[in-house]
């Protein structure tokens, strides 16, 4: 079960698009600028984004996430 829960934590790019209601290039476009939380990489090529960091960001009002102001 603990697996379970692990990977409904992470998501795939398109999953983490869906959640933030954006398309998926835009969300890589955005984690690359810092505009928006980065993924994971896992193995290789295979990433994943944290649903609890992104809800946090948007919670927190889709703040950059290199430090560099709004």
């Amino acid at each position: 079960m603990r697996a379970t829960t692990i990977d409904s934590e992470l998501l795939t790019t398109a999953e983490a698009a869906r959640l933030l209601n954006i398309g998926t290039r835009t969300l890589w476009r955005w984690s690359h600028s810092g505009r928006a939380p980065r993924p994971l990489t896992l193995s290789g090529r295979c990433v994943r984004f944290r649903r609890a960091e992104l809800l946090a960001w948007l919670e927190a009002g889709c703040p950059r996430c290199d430090g560099r102001g709004k």
